[in-house]
């Protein structure tokens, strides 16, 4: 899958309390947004250092158990190790939205912890996958928030945001369609964030994957 992503922290701001990261290998695809708290310590810290751990425990502790449940086991050691940190970011928290897709079945898996968002774009459809959860889950009941998406058709495509996105314009989901229907996605992508930072409120990351 191609993939286009912009992160863009809020006026004056210093640091950017959202981040991101995309991982491909042989195997899969790993997609992650974070919006770390605002109210609590370190957002940068945590939405950062989330997006970094889900995929390093998974190539270094996990990888073996097979994709989803190797990302499942992923995504508890990364928040045990946010809850656990102590000093100045002691208690630093970040939601974490990512796509998992699996390249040798072609099957994706997904996950939201917080109010970030996925949206699934397929056969003219537009689908909310992760609807506002709690930000601070027990970490043993993580591993059951990995959701099965089922086979990718050939037009699946997926927007993975921050708050900061979806709640900043409100034909947001139109907007994005636009932007994967369109054929020079990348300057439609450029023209939509422009049009986000008009009436920008937050820090907001947009990440869209299509075929």
């Amino acid at each position: 899958m191609k993939h286009i992503v912009k992160s863009v922290p809020n006026k004056g701001k210093l640091k950017n309390g959202d981040s991101y990261n995309f991982y491909e290998d042989d195997s899969v695809i790993i997609a992650i947004v974070a919006d770390g708290v605002g109210g609590n310590a370190c957002d940068w810290k945590a939405s950062e250092q989330a997006c970094k751990d889900l995929v390093a425990f998974y190539n270094n502790k996990f990888k073996t158990l097979g994709v989803k449940l190797g990302l499942a086991q992923s995504l508890r050691k990364t928040y045990e190790k946010i809850y656990s940190t102590k000093g100045k970011c002691k208690g630093m928290l970040t939601t974490l939205v990512a796509v998992i897709i699996d390249k040798k079945t072609l099957k994706y898996h997904y996950f939201g912890i917080g109010d970030s968002l996925i949206l699934k774009f397929e056969n003219d459809t537009i689908d909310e996958l992760t609807p506002e959860s709690a930000f601070r889950i027990q970490p043993d009941e993580l591993p059951s928030s990995i959701k099965s998406g089922g086979k990718l058709k050939r037009n699946t495509s997926f927007a993975l945001m921050t708050d900061g996105i979806s709640t900043n314009r409100k034909g947001y989901k139109d907007e994005l369609a636009l932007i994967i229907n369109s054929e020079n996605w990348e300057s439609k992508f450029d023209q939509i964030m422009h049009l986000n930072q008009l009436t920008q409120f937050d820090d907001m990351t947009l990440m869209l994957l299509k075929p």
